[in-house]
């Protein structure tokens, strides 16, 4: 199983579940399931609770001006863009609650724990050593994948719109001084953004387990 995120040749939840699924002692390996299973269910949670928060925010986006400050209308792209990341932020929400549901019945049968672990992984014939299935491994991770994808998707569409409103328009043409509030906020926001995405990238290189970043 190789590159599940952008900083690590195998990613750390993959691990956790090839050494669950190849544990000898029964009650090491159950204790390992266990804190598998409560683990994941609180981060389907926290996943759930910031997809409602992101679809709220992206729904009120509906009331943003057709027209921007330079006479232009509102790109087409941009509400497009909006509209699908609401769409995300809503499925990220649904697949969190359904994945959460499953646990909870896995865990209420009495052979829940090891339901848990043969929906997880499959046998290899080779050494009889059980390797996590790639399918199981990357749905466990469509909730949050769908939340990355809903807010990527606002930060574009909110830079397109900012930038086509620092354009020439209707309400600006070419000959007036293209340097005025709108271009100036535009050039902040740019800037902010790439601060951000700088940070954002440098954290998830600290956290990685490798000492350089690996993409």
């Amino acid at each position: 199983m190789k590159h599940f995120n952008f900083f690590e040749g195998t990613s750390t939840g993959c691990d956790t579940i090839i050494q669950m699924l190849n544990e000898d002692d029964k009650k090491v390996k159950d204790e390992m399931t266990k804190n598998w299973r409560n683990h994941k269910l609180e981060e389907l949670k926290f996943v759930g609770t910031l997809g409602a928060l992101l679809a709220s925010c992206l729904s009120s986006t509906s009331s943003w001006p057709d027209v921007l400050p330079n006479g232009k209308s509102k790109p087409w792209l941009v509400r497009g863009m909006l509209y699908s990341g609401l769409i995300l932020a809503l499925f990220s929400v649904v697949v969190a609650g359904i994945q959460s549901m499953r646990l909870h019945r896995l865990s209420a049968h009495p052979d829940g724990l090891e339901l848990i672990r043969h929906s997880l992984g499959r046998r290899r014939r080779s050494d009889n050593k059980a390797l996590p299935s790639w399918l199981h491994v990357y749905a466990w991770e469509f909730s949050l994948a769908f939340l990355v994808l809903s807010v990527l998707f606002m930060v574009i569409a909110t830079t397109i719109l900012i930038w086509s409103a620092a354009a020439y328009g209707p309400w600006k043409p070419e000959g007036s001084n293209w340097w005025e509030a709108n271009a100036k906020m535009a050039v902040l926001f740019t800037s902010v953004l790439a601060l951000a995405v700088v940070f954002l990238i440098l954290s998830q290189g600290a956290l990685s387990k490798s000492n350089f970043f690996r993409i």
